[in-house]
């Protein structure tokens, strides 16, 4: 894939440290291949500030691709590569890379490693706790940490708008459904996905995330142990 990539990124004002560091040398490693980047500053709804990038992405930039990522994440210049490598505008137009979220688990000092790669079933959205390492397959959602996105993905989003929304505020939002309540990110793959794109994992592209450590699949692979 030799097109422009843009990066985007939402945050309050400040970013984590290692990640303006990763983003200096992707920069300079990069240059030739990255559009203009992104960044939408604010707090509130993190939906809003979503559907304010992705706006800006669309309507100010040429990029052929939107790269979102959160600014408590680190992006190497190999997991950059390895990331566009792995898509395609056609086969592969969304793909994400490996993030693990954290929730609190009474079973484990550590907290409980979660991967933003989901199954969407009649129960709902389920990680997908296990999956194939260093592999790209096809997935139902994803969350937004990480994520590689053609733009003609969102320029039928916008198309196909739902008229109260507007084609500036269509592609996140977060609500009720069936009683149960729904993040902005899988409600954006379900709407991908009902649109007739595939969503795909790389989890060869292991992005670690800052929380109180930088959390990866080694945390992750010990609490499949503790748990098997």
């Amino acid at each position: 894939m030799a097109h422009k990539v843009t990066i985007g990124s939402c945050d309050n004002g400040t970013v984590d440290g290692s990640y303006a560091y990763t983003m200096i040398q992707l920069a300079q490693a990069r240059g030739s291949r990255l559009g203009p980047f992104v960044r939408v500053k604010g707090s509130g709804m993190i939906s809003k500030q979503r559907n304010r990038m992705v706006k800006q992405f669309l309507d100010s930039t040429k990029s052929d691709w939107l790269l979102m990522i959160d600014s408590d994440e680190q992006l190497s210049v190999a997991n950059f590569d390895k990331l566009i490598e792995s898509a395609h505008d056609v086969e592969r137009p969304v793909v994400s890379a490996l993030v693990f979220a954290s929730f609190g688990d009474p079973k484990s000092v550590y907290p409980k490693p979660v991967p933003v790669i989901f199954q969407d079933t009649p129960k709902g959205f389920l990680p997908l706790n296990r999956y194939d390492e260093d592999a790209v397959f096809e997935i139902d959602a994803c969350g937004t940490g990480c994520v590689l996105i053609h733009r003609s993905v969102l320029e039928k989003m916008r198309e196909t708008a739902d008229p109260n929304q507007g084609q500036d505020w269509c592609w996140f939002w977060d609500g009720p459904i069936n009683g149960e309540w729904i993040g902005e990110d899988l409600l954006f793959s379900r709407r991908i996905k009902n649109l007739g794109f595939p969503i795909h994992a790389n989890t060869g592209v292991v992005i670690p995330h800052h929380k109180s450590y930088w959390l990866d699949d080694k945390h992750h692979k010990k609490w499949q142990r503790e748990n098997a």
